[in-house]
């Protein structure tokens, strides 16, 4: 037997000390027009990685009735094969670059670019270009591509939560308006797409010069060059889509449910619509929403799944658009327990809205937020995305310096007001996909009035 058993063994450390945070300043924003487009340089000194994407007015706002997820298909087929070559020998040119394609597509803008080490910036370019400029589009690539891409959507929307996202959006924007579906579109939308359907969507929306973001030594890389590669054969001009007025209006007093017979656990979503990203209280919003349910320590996953063991784990964030937001609660809870996580959500969204942060919730989420975000900015990608934002919401060069300088100087009072004003407890969505007979019952003697959702 070891000597050792039985021995009690203590380590005893100092915990470290905290030092007040050092002031960050985002890179030095460089822009130049030409050949119709701006082109926006990020410069990062030394570093042999580069990041590159085109930004176009083409987004899911822009999609024709009834063609939902058109925009997301034509983005995705642009590496499909080009006039000059097919989707084999292009995905053989990017590869032979050490470049990772990257595509986006959220409601207002789609993004196509790459990343790559930054001698090869305008070899990677040329192809960014040579795939939205010159798509081919044949009526075999884009068959097959679509047959993939509705298998793959029945894949996804026969697991949970994806048919209480769709009740959750049209609860809150309307079922006819196109916020009030989801990006991807659904099975049947799916269905409707022809190749037809995607070359004009890509010559009536994808043709404009748009903006190229680019992230390196700017020091060492042409930006006039890039934007002459990137906007040569664009034609028209690129503009945002019209915005109808949304139709939905939820109330606290109804509970939606999306039948899941048989499920062992329901989808939560909880919610409302909210402020667009230019909201002059932002930062505000964002440090009330972490503490509310944006970490692992909030107060919704604290009392979910910590105290009451509901569930794995409960999230809650603001999503900021361009003209629009939202304010959403997601989880996952035991189904005989749903109709107490409900209530115990909602309560707690009613107790922020009522009682604000407290100082040691502010401080935790503070000192959080100001030692992640210089982590998050270590990339080019990093660093590509934040100036995407600048892009797409027309923010200044210096917006992330601002932001990071008003996170350490945003008080107690200034959150607490925000919980106040975008909080909205009476007017939630409340959304629940599981086991009707088992979930309705539990939630009529909650005092719910329960409507059944067709998705």
């Amino acid at each position: 037997m070891s000597a050792h058993v039985g021995t009690r063994h203590t380590l005893v450390a100092e915990r470290p000390t905290g030092t007040e945070p050092r002031p960050y300043r985002f890179p030095e924003v460089r822009r130049v027009t030409v050949a119709g487009g701006e082109v926006v340089g990020a410069h990062l000194p030394g570093h042999r990685l580069a990041w590159a994407k085109s930004v176009m007015e083409s987004g899911a706002l822009h999609e024709p009735v009834g063609l939902d997820g058109l925009a997301r298909i034509t983005c995705s087929l642009l590496d499909e094969g080009s006039l000059d070559r097919d989707a084999d020998a292009f995905g053989l040119a990017v590869e032979a670059l050490g470049a990772q394609w990257r595509i986006a597509c959220g409601w207002e803008t789609q993004e196509v670019g790459v990343d790559l080490p930054a001698d090869r910036l305008t070899a990677g370019l040329d192809l960014v270009a040579e795939a939205i400029r010159r798509p081919a589009f044949t009526d075999a690539d884009v068959e097959r591509f679509l047959a993939d891409h509705v298998r793959s959507l029945k894949t996804a929307w026969a697991q949970p939560g994806t048919r209480a996202q769709l009740a959750f959006r049209q609860a809150l924007f309307g079922p006819g308006h196109r916020l009030g579906g989801v990006l991807g579109g659904t099975p049947d939308t799916a269905a409707a797409l022809t190749a037809d359907a995607i070359r004009a969507f890509h010559a009536d929306r994808m043709t404009a010069p748009g903006t190229l973001a680019v992230v390196g030594d700017l020091d060492t890389i042409d930006l006039e060059a890039l934007g002459t590669i990137a906007f040569t054969g664009a034609t028209g001009t690129g503009r945002p889509a019209e915005l109808a007025e949304f139709t939905g209006a939820p109330s606290t007093r109804q509970a939606i449910v999306v039948d899941r017979p048989g499920a062992v656990q329901s989808v939560l979503r909880i919610g409302h619509t909210a402020a667009p990203r230019s909201t002059p209280d932002l930062i505000a919003v964002e440090l009330c929403a972490e503490v509310l349910g944006g970490s692992f320590g909030s107060r919704l996953n604290h009392l979910l799944r910590e105290v009451k063991g509901y569930t794995y784990g409960a999230h809650a964030s603001f999503g900021h658009g361009r003209r629009s937001g939202s304010f959403t609660m997601s989880a996952a809870v035991h189904t005989e327990v749903t109709a107490a996580a409900v209530v115990d959500t909602i309560a707690e969204i009613r107790r922020m809205h009522s009682d604000g942060v407290t100082a040691d919730e502010l401080a935790a989420t503070r000192a959080h937020a100001l030692g992640s975000m210089p982590i998050n900015l270590q990339t080019p990608g990093g660093i590509g995305g934040r100036l995407i934002e600048a892009i797409v919401h027309g923010l200044p060069d210096d917006h992330v310096t601002r932001e990071y300088a008003e996170i350490g100087s945003t008080d107690r009072a200034a959150v607490s007001r925000a919980a106040a004003t975008h909080l909205r407890p009476d007017e939630l969505a409340v959304v629940v996909e599981g086991d009707a007979s088992r979930v309705v019952p539990d939630l009529e003697a909650a005092g719910f009035e329960v409507v059944r959702s067709e998705v």
